[in-house]
């Protein structure tokens, strides 16, 4: 899929999943009406992060099959210690400094950076189980991500709050949202698609009616958690994943559009978007005082974001590595 003509349909559904990351951020809507907020913001747009989860286990196939494993991880491996860097002065307080802090935000990663380094966690772990039978790989994707979610569930109702220890352990994004329960579940999905070419399976019309019930399932789910949480919780992890995000990475190879022309681009700004966007807030909120309504805020980020997304990608030209 990376040689030849590239499908624009999947580069252009990477660039429309970066935008849903600054509309989550930025708290799209939600100054407007707040169930709008729950099924967008809050809900549906965050399908990004299971979704490029999912194309990155489809694409590690060939890596795992080339036995190129270890470029893979030192690509991101660098990707990620570059952008740590950039963002150093966010997460290093050289006035209160403390190596306990310090190794573990490198571990855990800053803001949206938890990423990259999830990503390569497991990408780790899928090259050890590589060998394992696709069932075991699909059954374990579910069950892992089913105990992340019963874990953020848990901090969610405060289930143990009367156990301070266990209270702040369950309400800790890092315990659900990370390589094992998250980003490895959704690698072994992609993973397995590109493996028994699963995507390739289906008629344009079950794969789209499988993507419009994932997206349906989507938005009840988002409302469950409005009537029983709040919108101002913040739900990382939705059972409905499952669904949703493979039939939409599904829909982008069953409506394959080839194209001719060099729509990696578009792929590279979808990376830049991710990686530069947090800075573009701060900037935002700073000029403005914090000014702006969310939606403002959201497409007043997107701009921005393009425009310094358009200067990384020439830098990358010259400095290597900053995407």
């Amino acid at each position: 899929m990376e040689t030849g003509q590239r499908n624009i349909l999947l580069d252009s559904i990477k660039i429309i999943a970066a935008l849903f990351v600054i509309g989550l951020h930025c708290a799209f809507l939600y100054e407007y009406n707040k169930i709008a907020y729950q099924i967008t913001a809050n809900g549906i747009f965050k399908i990004v992060i299971p979704l490029f989860f999912c194309i990155s286990g489809f694409f590690l196939f060939d890596v795992l099959k080339k036995g190129a494993i270890k470029r893979w991880m030192i690509r991101v491996g660098i990707l990620y210690t570059i952008w740590m860097l950039i963002y150093s002065a966010f997460w290093i307080d050289l006035q209160n400094f403390s190596i306990i802090k310090f190794i573990a935000k490198i571990v855990v990663g800053f803001n949206h950076l938890w990423y990259l380094n999830t990503l390569l966690l497991s990408g780790f772990a899928l090259y050890k189980l590589r060998n394992q039978s696709n069932l075991i790989l699909i059954g374990s994707a579910i069950v892992l991500f089913s105990i992340g979610i019963c874990i953020q569930y848990l901090g969610h109702f405060e289930v143990f709050l009367d156990n301070p220890i266990l209270d702040k352990i369950t309400k800790y994004p890092l315990i659900h949202r990370n390589f094992l329960f998250y980003g490895l579940p959704f690698l072994s999905i992609g993973y397995v698609m590109r493996k028994t070419n699963f995507h390739t399976k289906f008629s344009k019309t079950k794969v789209l009616l499988f993507l419009v019930f994932g997206l349906v399932l989507l938005a009840i789910d988002s409302l469950i958690n409005y009537h029983y949480l709040s919108y101002k919780v913040v739900v990382n992890m939705h059972i409905t994943f499952l669904i949703a995000a493979p039939a939409l990475f599904m829909t982008a190879f069953t409506f394959h559009i080839p194209s001719s022309a060099n729509s990696k681009i578009l792929s590279s700004y979808s990376i830049a978007i991710y990686l530069v966007h947090p800075l573009i807030i701060v900037l935002i909120t700073t000029i403005f005082n914090q000014g702006l309504s969310p939606t403002v805020l959201t497409l007043a980020t997107i701009i921005g974001a393009i425009l310094i997304s358009y200067l990384l990608i020439e830098l990358n030209k010259k400095v290597k590595y900053l995407l």
